[in-house]
């Protein structure tokens, strides 16, 4: 007996796309974390040395270093649009896994092309993973064989959106990464080797530990309960 599919699918009604490609909506970064809250966490709110423009200098490396370890998008949010490659024949599998380039953050991705109508498939928030039928790949089309972007896939493609619309979205844990990021630069400038183990000395011919500021600042284990993926 099958098992029933891990997702839902359900015809969109239009052959318009459902998403406008390429849309991006900036994302006001004072709104997630102000420089009141940061100040705060780092007691920096009485210290005139330590300027607004240098923590949102600190707390634009902090995303991005959280965009890198938990895939999610942070900076902005977007409708990513992709063309599915052929997957390999495999014979007696009815499904295929795509892995997406960026996390779905509302879980709805939408496929599109070829000469079907657009259909919508709805997986996990916050992740790439779309398990897809096969018949998507393998049912012939020759409607559009001179498109070079046919070849692969009959023209077939993937939408949908990444990135968060509010601060209400964005998981605390990330936040709290991002804090931790912040606050250990603030108390580590870079003006001397510091290793994990808090010493200035070289034991063995080698600094014991590591100045990769994620793990250091213990931000990597608050973003890494984020990724699904992580080992």
């Amino acid at each position: 007996m099958l098992s029933s599919p891990a997702y839902t699918l359900t015809p969109t009604p239009d052959r318009v796309d459902p998403l406008k490609e390429g849309q991006e909506t900036a994302v006001d970064w004072d709104q997630y974390l102000s420089m009141e809250i940061i100040r705060l966490h780092t007691k920096t709110d009485d210290i005139p040395g330590v300027t607004d423009e240098q923590l949102k200098l600190y707390r634009k490396a902090a995303v991005e270093s959280a965009e890198f370890y938990t895939g999610l998008t942070l900076t902005k949010q977007r409708i990513i649009t992709e063309i599915l490659p052929m997957p390999k024949r495999r014979p007696g599998h009815e499904y295929h896994v795509v892995k997406l380039k960026s996390a779905s953050s509302d879980g709805i991705v939408y496929i599109y092309g070829d000469s079907r109508n657009p259909e919508t498939i709805h997986i996990t928030p916050n992740t790439r993973k779309v398990r897809m039928q096969s018949r998507f790949f393998y049912n012939p089309d020759m409607s559009n064989c001179c498109d070079p972007c046919a070849v692969a896939t009959n023209g077939l493609r993937i939408m949908y959106r990444a990135g968060f619309s509010c601060a209400d979205q964005v998981p605390a844990g990330v936040l709290l990464g991002i804090l931790q990021f912040i606050a250990w630069v603030v108390e580590h400038p870079g003006d001397e080797v510091l290793s994990m183990r808090n010493t200035l000395s070289a034991r063995g011919g080698a600094i014991i530990g590591t100045n990769n500021i994620a793990l250091i600042s213990g931000a990597l284990e608050s973003w890494r309960q984020f990724d699904p993926e992580a080992f």
